[in-house]
């Protein structure tokens, strides 16, 4: 097993209790019975993040009276854990065998690596130097990882060319992909080569937000507390609301945070399809069955009674484990465990076989 990196044993108690994987993990792992995939885990390539400083959500953050020097400080001790959890090849590997963690599948932070306000060109660049990253650490130890690669979604034609790239060249299973295509909505018809190829090259697509840079969700950090759950469910009804989901209806998608607001609120967006006709003219379905047929769950929740409603909402084959490694449950398998409602099969398949399934993996 690796050990946890020096940096994170000598630093702060909150530093330390960031690194330190929560009470219950090593019970989990003792009881595992196949191979555990965390399909929810983020990686940074540095000279990435360097170029995308000050185009991410954080960015919006105004001068705020609570945002005080301490809690700048404790800030910065954040960035710090996560510096050390996506940085150190050791620290992530000894907390993967704490959480008993088999295959973490890898994809770009993109709050911090977001590349889409530049021009295309420029954004090919550097999507193409962050999959280069994330092949080269998916290759560092065999067996261990699976990679999503990140493409210039605002420029179809160069997205999927990079997707093609990433799962030719690369070896990566698929892409993540944002809520939003900069100017464009998911379901705008410019994005259709890009659908049509993923379905065609049966791309593991993974829908997590990039963060909303809109200054109202600036202050208390309601970017993320509040907006990524928004952005989710604004990118899963464009691809409904404008035909995406039935033209290609092979499309693999899997949604961050439990698919965000919609799966656990979709009686009102059913009474609109209902009662307002314009609102289906290119749906065969309602909401509720394009959630239940069309998309994949991580189990992002932190609320265990919310992955037990998720489970009752779309059934156990359509959820798959994800931590949101570095900053999000600490025992990811453990949280699955202790889920009311499901059977033990259903457990295992959460834990890893969905995942496997999914990503078009051999285990």
């Amino acid at each position: 097993m690796a050990t946890l990196h020096k940096a994170e044993k000598r630093g702060s108690p909150a530093l330390k209790r960031a690194a330190k994987p929560a009470p219950t993990v090593k019970r989990a792992a003792r009881a595992r019975k196949s191979t555990v995939i965390d399909f929810h885990c983020h990686m940074r390539v540095p000279e990435v993040v360097a170029f995308c400083k000050g185009h991410g959500p954080d960015a919006s953050v105004p001068d705020h009276p609570n945002y005080t020097a301490e809690a700048k400080r404790l800030d910065a001790e954040w960035a710090q854990v996560h510096r050390m959890r996506t940085g150190a090849m050791s620290t992530r590997l000894a907390l993967m065998d704490a959480q008993g963690v088999d295959i973490q599948v890898l994809s770009p932070s993109g709050i911090s690596q977001y590349t889409l306000w530049a021009d295309p060109e420029t954004s090919l660049k550097w999507e193409r130097r962050l999959n280069d990253g994330l092949a080269e650490m998916v290759a560092q130890v065999p067996g261990r990882f699976v990679g999503l690669g990140s493409v210039p979604l605002h420029a179809p034609e160069l997205a999927v060319k990079e997707m093609q790239r990433c799962m030719g060249e690369l070896g990566l299973r698929g892409i993540q992909i944002g809520s939003h295509a900069q100017v464009m909505e998911l379901g705008d018809a410019k994005m259709k080569p890009f659908w049509a190829a993923a379905e065609r090259l049966g791309a593991a697509l993974f829908l997590h937000p990039a963060g909303i840079t809109d200054k109202r969700f600036a202050p208390y950090h309601q970017w993320n507390s509040l907006g990524q759950p928004l952005e989710e469910a604004m990118g899963m009804a464009s691809l409904w609301y404008e035909g995406v989901l039935d033209e290609f209806p092979a499309l693999k998608i899997c949604v961050a945070h439990g698919g965000g607001y919609l799966p656990y609120y979709a009686g009102r967006v059913d009474r609109n399809y209902m009662d307002k006709p314009y609102t289906r003219v290119h749906m065969t379905k309602s909401p509720s069955e394009y959630i239940k047929q069309n998309f994949y769950y991580d189990t992002s929740l932190y609320n265990l009674d919310l992955l037990e409603v998720l489970v009752e909402r779309v059934g156990s084959s359509r959820i798959i484990m994800g931590s949101d490694y570095p900053s999000g449950e600490d025992d990811p398998v453990g949280f699955v465990r202790r889920a009311k409602g499901l059977s033990a099969a259903g457990k295992e398949a959460i834990l890893g076989g969905n995942a496997a399934k999914f990503l078009g993996l051999s285990l």
